[in-house]
Formats: structure tokens, sequence, C-alpha cells
């Protein structure tokens, strides 16, 4: 079973309205379903770029995964491409195994995994 390691920013203000953030927690409950549906062991986590990816990296070094999955909020904002990158750093350092995707919403998220993982 692959594993898969989704990281986005908090639900809460400052990113968001707090109408926003319910709305998106029930859009990754229903992402992370799908995954385990499908077959993968698929763990949402968030991170800001105030707070640091301090848990993230070590959630990267305790965890082995196959994939990191950047969320949209984060990819799909140009004044993080910063933070994005400390993201990809993290994961390059801790788990260098691991694929790191770019879930901009152009792809639906199975067949983003789906294609990062295929055996060659």
């Amino acid at each position: 079973m692959a594993s898969i390691l989704h990281i986005g920013l908090p639900l809460a203000p400052p990113w968001l309205t707090p109408d926003e953030g319910v709305e998106i927690a029930a859009r990754l409950i229903g992402i992370r379903q799908r995954m385990e549906a499908a077959g993968y062991r698929y763990t949402v986590m968030h991170a800001s770029p105030l707070e640091g990816l301090e848990e993230f990296r070590s959630r990267l070094r305790k965890d082995l995964l196959d994939a990191v999955v950047i969320g949209g909020g984060v990819v799909g904002d140009p004044k993080l491409s910063t933070f994005k990158q400390q993201i990809i750093d993290a994961v390059t350092e801790e788990a260098p195994h691991a694929k790191v995707l770019e879930f901009d919403h152009s792809v639906d998220i199975e067949i983003l995994v789906g294609r990062a993982l295929k055996p060659l």
C-alpha cells in the first residue's frame, strides 16, 4: 500500500474565512476517504510559513512515504512560492525517496498520484 502525505495550509484565518475553512476541511476528508478506498494510505497535515516545518520534517523522518502532495492553497498562491520551496527542500533532505507532487486541482488527485507512482 502506497503511503501519501498531503501538506497544506491551516484551515483557519489568516489564510481563509471560517466558512472557507469548513468547506476545505470537508473536501480534504472526501479526498482522504477516496484515496483510502483506492488503496492508498493517505494522511493530511497542515503547516504555515509562520509556524515553520519542524513537525513536517519530523513526520518525513518517521514515516516511510512514497509521495508528498503539496496542497492547492500553497501551489496556487505565488506569494507562497518560498514556502512551497521550503516544503520541497524538506522532502529532498528528509525523505529523498518520496516523490513531490503539486496539487493544483487541474488533475484529479487520484490520477495525479497514480501517474506519479505508476511502475515503469
